[in-house]
């Protein structure tokens, strides 16, 4: 049977009020906390005391990962993002003068490059807002107060649970997880058009993207040219063998996904260099006529997918969806 607390947890992720996303992204880092054992016992041996560092850890990574990789807005207000997302912009912009790179990288790859110094400055800045934007605010459900820790806000830098509530919520993580994960992914698809955006909630604090393999589609996109030197789809020039990549026009950032339709062939220096910037319309009219002809080329599956492609008209929608 579930406990009067863990019903508490529910209660409280299903009728939370948010207009941004901190109370997903900090319960979510309570239960990372405790599934990964960043908590300690007070000198009583009574309570387990989480800190907000821990916390703040947690989410500085999901909001990197979200706003560098995918670039989701996580509020309503486009001219002001939420404090802890204008912090976590500044530390890439810094990340990308000191990797002097524009390329998104994982949180945990990026950490290594990211000074000591620097990152327990972010850390102390986003400790700052939790204390009055959301440590407080997570617990209080239609005006009142759920018990699902002790914490003060004039004084305390960590929260307290009880023993047997940890216990409690580490059988729980992976529904409760899910179901933040499922409330945090409806918020966003409020201020975002963006597809599989539950797949890039769910992948926020992974150690690193799980991308798919490209050669199938080389071979494929290869068919094109019928055994002579393939040509570079942005520059017209002739490629090399060993020089031979397979790039997303519409950014793989924005789409999370490998679709034939939105794949040409490109030397390796142009693919790095391009990133995850978005194409000109003369690149996507472009597109849509290769497309048009690698269906009169390609059979099977490959042929079905780029048939549902034209006819659905994919490359305008998404195109249009990526640049808002």
């Amino acid at each position: 049977m579930i406990s009067g607390y863990i019903n508490d947890w529910l209660n409280v992720i299903e009728n939370m009020n948010n207009d941004n996303t901190y109370k997903l992204a900090w319960g979510r880092a309570i239960l990372e906390c405790i599934y990964n054992d960043k908590c300690y016992l007070d000198e009583d041996d009574k309570y387990i005391n989480i800190n907000l560092e821990s916390i703040a850890e947690c989410m500085l990574k999901y909001y990197w990962n979200q706003l560098f990789f995918f670039n989701l807005k996580q509020s309503a207000n486009n001219a002001k993002p939420p404090v802890i997302c204008q912090i976590t912009n500044q530390l890439i912009e810094e990340y990308k003068k000191l990797a002097n790179s524009s390329i998104p990288v994982w949180f945990d790859i990026a950490e290594k490059t990211i000074p000591k110094q620097t990152y327990n400055d972010v850390i102390k800045k986003i400790v700052k807002v939790l204390p009055e934007n959301v440590a407080w605010r997570f617990k209080k459900i239609n005006g009142k107060e759920v018990e699902l820790y002790s914490f003060d806000v004039k004084k305390d830098k960590y929260i307290s649970l009880t023993c047997q509530d940890v216990e409690d919520l580490k059988d729980y993580s992976f529904i409760l997880s899910k179901l933040l994960n499922y409330k945090w992914s409806q918020l966003l698809e409020k201020y975002n058009f963006a597809p599989k955006i539950a797949s890039k909630v769910n992948g926020i604090s992974l150690a690193k993207l799980r991308r798919n393999g490209l050669t199938k589609y080389k071979n494929e996109l290869l068919k094109e040219f019928d055994g002579k030197k393939p040509i570079d789809f942005y520059t017209g020039k002739e490629l090399e063998n060993g020089d031979i990549s397979v790039d997303h026009v519409i950014p793989w950032s924005f789409m999370y996904s490998d679709d034939i339709w939105n794949l040409v062939l490109t030397s390796k220096s142009n693919n790095s260099s391009k990133s995850n910037s978005i194409p000109s319309i003369e690149i996507i009219e472009k597109l849509k006529e290769r497309n048009k002809m690698l269906y009169n080329i390609l059979d099977g599956g490959f042929k079905h997918d780029l048939e549902e492609a034209i006819n659905n008209n994919y490359i305008d929608k998404f195109y249009y969806e990526c640049r808002l």
